[in-house]
């Protein structure tokens, strides 16, 4: 058996730490999303949703003034048709004479039923801790109560849950297994003993599963809580069913992200995912994970096994074995997926295609050092007339050698003399003399008069007419440049580049490279006519339908559903404002024309008009926002001050999106050395360090607002990132020790403000 060389080792060690420490996993949970989007499969009909919608709160108001008295009237419906279990998500505060005078009777119908679970949380609490809102929770009065246990990845997606977790001195189940646990034998046997083995588990709390989810929004059976109080179902489809009471998305303001739904689409509604979870608890369709160090070392012995055949067979063998073994590996992963065990595949199919590579590298590296050996042995034989007699050495084979190498390098030269005549830009090669060495087709046919002289380089720009300072000759040699400049009517860019291995004594020479830019600049001119059209084309229409929309809502005789129609319509006018609002920025940012008409700013106005911009929408959401603004701190920047206040609108947007309501949003002002900084805290869940590169991305997922429910055109911060640059400035953001995230703007100061 060969022994396998260092660099075949390289690559099986590498993807072992890589899974070992999962480095890999982004990669890994986006094949594992795509893989989950093809395997959906029918909801089980032992599960339903009743759902407290909008058609039942206009019904019944009490399930919006009096919840609990009208969850009572909904479990005593339910119980004379008999389901299995009532499992129960709602949200009450003791605190709230609306709720708390209807707990009494709530407590009542849960214990007329019996077989209840419920997973209550209670609002206004937040100076309690999770093991005393627990208790308050437990007064409601359900037989049992669960926990709400997601599995969330680093990308903030949903990918499965946890069956149990410590609470309150004890092991307390997910709202999932304690509906199983309350079902009894409609759980079959066998798979009760499976989930009882995951609750008894020493490491319950740490054992995460994956869900094989049943698909996206609407997979699960809904029917609105209007429907059963009006006794509109037939009694034979709740007997003997899991049933889960649950707000709809429009009411929850929850809308979980699965590796079915993506970003794209619409996520899960609590009370969808806990269906699912429970569904997939139920049927056994949930993945076993194998743990990273384990993955590692399959890995690890999977791959060095490969190197060894590919080191062990010839080179005709080596390709079939390498084909025949990567399908052989995609087709086992294929089948562990199928089987519900999920073993990380990117590293494997990363590697065994690189590990092709580098030993057909190796090969042709190893073959080439012998044929430069056989050519040095050659080189020596020739200049040694007696050993090359010795050894019968053929001197015509050799002269038909040489013969050969010199028509070769030929033929490279014409190559490359080809390949630059054919460019569309004028290109010339100056030594350190500055004199032309070398000049393409387009160099000679830009001559305005075709007698001047080309020896050099000022002799060539005077008969192209292009007009460069007098002291153009300084780039010759000197380094890399770009010039705006015109050639004629042209309007053009003269790129200088060193080119090392000149003649002596100079030992360096110049490329110059003159290409037109008129027809871009006469482009983005006519993008830019394109764009302020567009913007009036696209806000115009908007504008008009919101105001249209308001005016006939002011009519009292419209009917509530007529005016709930006008006012989605106007919202949705509203947010087709925004979001061409938004993109108009972002192009307007991105423009070099919007930067030529720089002013000096004084920053503290930026600041106070875009704080005063967004403080509706912080006022709606119940979000405080605070500024610190000291005029000592105050001074000017140059630039544009629409788009400053744009980018720190864009911050304070996303901030006030991603805090709780009761929360703040905290901007301030300061001096730092010498530049300006405008900083925007927020109180959300902060950044995941794996997101951080992907912020600033155009159309890439705002990884710190998992959970909102709105969504964004995605330029904001791109739009950020764009105008900070161009202001010569830069952007920082990090997580704070206290929670949520910090976005700063630093700009160069230009001088103090006059307060100062």
């Amino acid at each position: 058996m060969r022994r396998l060389p260092f660099y075949a080792l390289v690559i099986p060690v590498l993807a072992t730490l890589l899974v070992g420490f999962d480095v890999l996993e982004p990669f890994d949970t986006r094949m594992y999303d795509q893989l989950m989007r093809l395997h959906q499969r029918e909801a089980p009909p032992e599960i339903v949703l009743v759902h407290i919608d909008d058609e039942a709160e206009r019904r019944y108001p009490d399930f919006i003034d009096r919840r609990p008295l009208a969850l009572a009237r909904l479990v005593d419906r339910l119980n004379q048709v008999k389901p299995r279990v009532i499992g129960a998500y709602l949200a009450f505060d003791p605190r709230d004479p609306r709720d708390r005078d209807g707990l009494p009777v709530l407590r009542e119908a849960l214990a007329r039923h019996g077989n209840t679970v419920g997973k209550a949380y209670v609002t206004g609490t937040a100076h309690q801790s999770a093991e005393e809102a627990f208790r308050v929770a437990e007064k409601i009065g359900f037989r049992t109560l669960g926990l709400q246990l997601v599995g969330t990845g680093d990308d903030n997606v949903i990918r499965g849950g946890f069956p149990a977790a410590p609470l309150s001195g004890a092991l307390r189940p997910s709202f999932a297994m304690a509906l199983l646990q309350q079902a009894g034998d409609l759980v079959p046997a066998p798979r009760r003993a499976e989930l009882q083995a995951m609750l008894d588990s020493p490491t319950a709390a740490d054992d995460a599963y994956a869900i094989a989810f049943l698909g996206g929004a609407g997979c699960v059976r809904r029917i609105s809580a209007a429907d059963v109080l009006d006794g509109e179902v037939h009694p034979d489809a709740w007997r003997d069913r899991i049933v889960i009471i649950g707000q709809t998305d429009q009411n929850a303001e929850i809308n979980l992200t699965t590796s079915v739904s993506g970003w794209a689409a619409r996520g899960l509604t609590v009370d969808e995912y806990e269906a699912q979870a429970t569904a997939a608890l139920l049927t056994g369709h949930v993945f076993r994970l194998v743990p990273e160090w384990p993955a590692a070392a399959f890995v690890g012995v999977l791959l060095l096994a490969f190197a060894l055949g590919l080191r062990v067979l010839g080179q005709r063998r080596a390709a079939p074995f390498a084909l025949a073994c990567i399908l052989v590996v995609v087709a086992f992963y294929l089948v562990t997926y199928r089987w519900l065990v999920w073993l990380p595949p990117v590293a494997v199919l990363i590697a065994m295609p690189l590990q092709v590579g580098v030993e057909v590298a190796h090969r042709y590296a190893r073959a080439a050092s012998q044929l430069g050996a056989e050519i040095a042995v050659l080189r020596r034989e020739a200049t040694a007339p007696s050993a090359a007699r010795a050894g019968g050495f053929d001197f015509d084979q050799a002269l038909a050698a040489v013969r050969e190498a010199v028509a070769s390098i030929r033929r490279q030269r014409e190559y490359v003399h080809r390949l630059i005549d054919v460019q569309p830009a004028a290109i010339v090669v100056i030594d350190g003399q500055q004199r032309l060495r070398l000049g393409n087709a387009q160099a000679v046919a830009w001559r305005v008069d075709p007698e001047a002289p080309m020896g050099t380089l000022r002799e060539w720009l005077a008969a192209v007419d292009l007009r460069l300072p007098a002291d153009a000759g300084q780039y010759v040699g000197a380094g890399s440049a770009r010039l705006l400049a015109q050639c004629g009517e042209r309007e053009v860019v003269v790129a200088f580049e060193p080119l090392p291995g000149g003649r002596d004594p100079d030992p360096h020479d110049t490329l110059v490279c003159v290409t037109e830019l008129t027809g871009l600049m006469a482009d983005q001119r006519e993008r830019q006519a394109a764009i302020d059209f567009l913007s009036h084309d696209l806000r115009a229409p908007a504008h008009a339908l919101v105001e249209l929309c308001e005016g006939v809502q002011a009519d009292p005789a419209l009917s509530a559903s007529t005016r709930q129609a006008l006012g989605s319509a106007e919202r949705l006018a509203r947010r087709m404002v925004q979001m061409a609002t938004t993109y108009l920025d972002f192009v307007r940012s991105a423009s070099p024309e919007a930067y030529t008409r720089a002013e000096p700013v004084l920053l503290a106005d930026v600041v106070l008009e875009a704080t005063e911009t967004s403080t509706p929408e912080a006022v709606a959401k119940q979000v405080r926002i605070e500024l610190a603004l000291d005029d000592q701190e105050a001074g000017w920047v140059t630039g544009d001050a629409a788009l400053l206040r744009r980018a720190v609108e864009n911050l304070l947007s996303n901030a006030v999106k991603v805090t709780p309501p009761g929360g703040r949003v905290e901007v301030r002002l300061e001096r730092r050395g010498s530049a300006l900084a405008v900083s925007v805290r927020d109180g959300g869940p902060g950044i995941a360090p794996a997101r951080r590169s992907q912020l600033f991305q155009r159309f890439g997922p705002l990884a710190r607002t998992p959970k909102s429910s709105s969504r964004s055109v995605g330029l904001g911060l791109a739009m950020v990132m764009s105008v900070v640059a161009r202001h010569r400035g830069t952007v920082f953001v990090d997580n704070r020790p206290e929670g949520g995230a910090e976005f700063r703007i630093e700009l160069p100061l230009e001088r103090e403000s006059a307060a100062a």
